[in-house]
């Protein structure tokens, strides 16, 4: 079932004194997605996707979130109520890659995230192509 389906952007700049996505603006398309409710019998490991791609509404907002996706994972996660650990972030390009974002060991104070993009795997394409679209 689709949660949510909106246009993310941000301008790169920091308005609440918190760190921006990025430091240079972007903007993308984001659909949410949860797999299961509390009245179905089966239970997911990873109960909710986030599907990503490029809005590139102009030249100037033209980001990925390659390098940022653990920022921008937070921040929807947030905003949304996600648990990001037990979500797959799903970003379209020219290829499709996932990325489930898990914290690493702690070396500093700060939380420090593993992100290992991957292509996606026959049965997460599988499961995701009903709600692609329209991306």
């Amino acid at each position: 079932m689709i949660v949510h389906n909106f246009i993310y952007e941000w301008d790169g700049k920091s308005h609440d004194g918190k760190k921006p996505v990025s430091w240079w603006p972007g903007s993308y398309h984001v659909k949410i997605v949860k797999l299961s409710s509390d009245s179905d019998n089966v239970r997911f490991l990873m109960p909710t996707f986030v599907i990503l791609k490029n809005a590139k509404n102009n030249p100037t907002m033209n980001t990925s979130l390659k390098n940022y996706i653990h920022t921008f994972a937070q921040k929807i996660s947030k905003q949304y109520d996600l648990n990001m650990e037990k979500t797959l972030w799903i970003e379209i390009n020219d290829e499709i890659q996932v990325i489930r974002i898990q914290p690493a060991p702690h070396v500093v104070e700060a939380t420090l995230f593993s992100v290992p993009w991957r292509d996606i795997r026959p049965n997460e394409l599988e499961m995701i192509e009903p709600y692609l679209g329209d991306m």
